[in-house]
């Protein structure tokens, strides 16, 4: 990892502060994310949602994971259909304000703690040919989080730790006109 990545991640103490630096990630103004992983930004899919995936990461929501809802053929000639998804940390008030936001929306949507499972163990986001493929949404546990978290100071981990681990998805197959506008609606109100 280039060593002033490397110096930002060690200097992250909060959650505000790994979500300032994944938006800087996003946005191409950072190398890589903790424990030198993605280098050189998100995938080409993510793209047209980096603006938002920026100003959550920005309002206090850590976004872990995301993708687009896409559907067509894959390399192969199978179907590959996604559904718009987003995986997140978040301190207990933004947590309520994401599940406000799914519940007003009809959005599938799972949440977790290190320490307690919720009732929805993961949700399936991709299929190719018609199997499941992706799923978002599964419990990440504390060993997880050191693995993907590494070089980030103490208190930075404890955060995530700490945080709660919430999950927001489309319910319909290829679609992306739903979950993206409600969370940019949604700006406004997580902001601290």
């Amino acid at each position: 990892m280039p060593r002033s990545a490397a110096r930002a991640w060690s200097a992250a103490r909060t959650l505000d502060d790994l979500g300032e630096l994944t938006a800087q990630w996003l946005e191409g103004g950072l190398a890589a994310l903790p424990g030198d992983a993605y280098r050189g930004g998100p995938d080409e899919e993510t793209g047209l949602l980096v603006p938002v995936l920026a100003a959550l990461n920005r309002a206090g929501i850590v976004t872990l994971g995301s993708q687009p809802g896409l559907q067509g053929p894959a390399f192969d000639g199978r179907q590959w259909c996604q559904r718009a998804a987003v995986d997140c940390l978040t301190d207990a008030a933004g947590a309520q304000r994401l599940l406000r936001t799914a519940r007003d929306a009809e959005l599938l949507h799972s949440v977790h703690q290190v320490r307690r499972s919720g009732p929805v163990p993961y949700i399936v986001v991709t299929t190719w040919g018609g199997q499941a493929h992706t799923a978002f949404g599964s419990r990440i546990r504390r060993r997880d989080i050191r693995r993907s978290y590494q070089g980030c100071h103490r208190d930075a981990l404890r955060a995530v730790v700490d945080a709660h681990q919430v999950t927001l998805v489309d319910p319909q197959w290829g679609r992306d006109s739903l979950l993206w506008p409600r969370l940019t609606g949604q700006l406004t109100h997580l902001g601290r």
